[in-house]
């Protein structure tokens, strides 16, 4: 899979959308794409210990696959930024922040909740649903 072509993808559906991440089921960061002009308020040790432990609680949620079903998206908000994850194949996860600023109307915009449902419509790889 081209881990750069999916990360732009991602950020160019929506403009709110301040960085995206990669990383295998352990947290450790294969490929990246943030968006120019926005400073990250976690430094790089930071950001590294928070996906680890993202990763832990993906492999706790698929402990529970038979009998809830596969785990779809998981959302974290804070006051500054809000925090989407999502699995990818079997041995990845996706990592995408937002910012907190007001919800965007322009074109190719939305709220949080479309905002998810394009990322799993591009994450289908069905072209008649991205």
């Amino acid at each position: 899979m081209d881990f750069m072509n999916l990360l732009k993808r991602i950020m160019d559906s929506d403009p709110n959308i301040r960085h995206s991440i990669i990383t295998d089921n352990e947290g450790n960061i294969l490929a990246t794409e943030h968006r120019p002009g926005v400073t990250n308020y976690l430094s790089q040790e930071e950001t590294a210990a928070s996906l680890k432990r993202a990763a832990i609680s993906w492999k706790a949620r698929k402990e529970l696959t038979p009998k809830i079903g596969k785990g779809l998206y998981a959302i974290a908000a804070f006051e500054k930024i809000t925090r989407m994850t999502f699995p990818l194949e079997e041995d990845n996860m996706i990592f995408v922040t937002l910012g907190s600023d007001e919800v965007r109307t322009d074109l190719h915009a939305g709220g949080q909740k479309q905002i998810v449902e394009h990322i799993l419509n591009i994450l289908s790889r069905d072209p008649t649903r991205s």
